[in-house]
């Protein structure tokens, strides 16, 4: 008489073993992502008057120079952008960044670190942002070393520039390709680590305002 197991199909076998794999990757992402909670002495949650090494950022600190080899591999080519989705119309909301040469913060494995903005509310950070210059794909490789393969990911062969997105239960983390002017090439990588408690506060701001502006408009007509 077959056993329990030998009456069990291949397919149903393997799609079991592929959803304990499939678990136990997200169990990795989510529990490096919370034990880590930000990118190195920075962490998520934190009070930003904890670092001496940062700088609120004006309008002008909002920018940022992306270096990489012309498409001959010959020539350096450096095109100044500016950091972009900032609310610091709020007064809640802040933006700082790191300040150049700061020990630790200039490098990444596979790419030098452009600029590093740190975005608050109410002085706790909830938004850790990195501008990575790298025209390979060292970084994503090395991310999967250590968070596991991500939720969901595009890439070049597939018609999409490089996108990844890891979750925990309080923790993201999104990296995307950034891309030269003409949108054809790869120049580096934009690294951005969030906490949803505290980014749902940010957008509670805007939707009180949006309430605000809507009630305006009713109470003229």
């Amino acid at each position: 008489m077959p056993s329990p197991i030998s009456r069990i199909s291949i397919p149903l076998l393997l799609g079991i073993l592929l959803t304990v794999f499939a678990f136990n990757i997200q169990g990795q992402q989510r529990s490096v992502l919370e034990k880590k909670k930000g990118f190195r002495d920075i962490k998520l949650r934190s009070n930003v008057e904890d670092y001496d090494f940062l700088t609120l950022a004006t309008e002008g600190g909002l920018s940022y120079d992306m270096e990489f080899l012309d498409i001959n591999q010959e020539n350096i080519i450096s095109e100044t952008r500016q950091f972009e989705n900032v609310n610091t119309k709020y007064d809640e909301v802040d933006v700082y960044y790191v300040n150049p040469g700061t020990e630790n913060y200039q490098t990444i494995d596979g790419g030098t670190l452009s600029k590093i903005f740190i975005s608050t509310i109410n002085s706790q950070i909830y938004k850790i942002t990195l501008f990575a210059e790298s025209q390979s794909t060292v970084i994503p490789r090395i991310f999967k070393t250590v968070y596991g393969y991500p939720k969901f990911s595009t890439n070049v062969e597939k018609g999409h520039f490089d996108r990844y997105i890891w979750g925990g239960r309080h923790t993201g983390l999104v990296m995307t390709a950034v891309l030269d002017e003409n949108k054809y090439r790869r120049i580096g990588y934009r690294i951005v680590y969030t906490d949803f408690k505290l980014q749902n506060e940010v957008r509670n701001l805007e939707k009180v305002e949006k309430q605000k502006k809507l009630q305006e408009i009713r109470d003229r007509y």
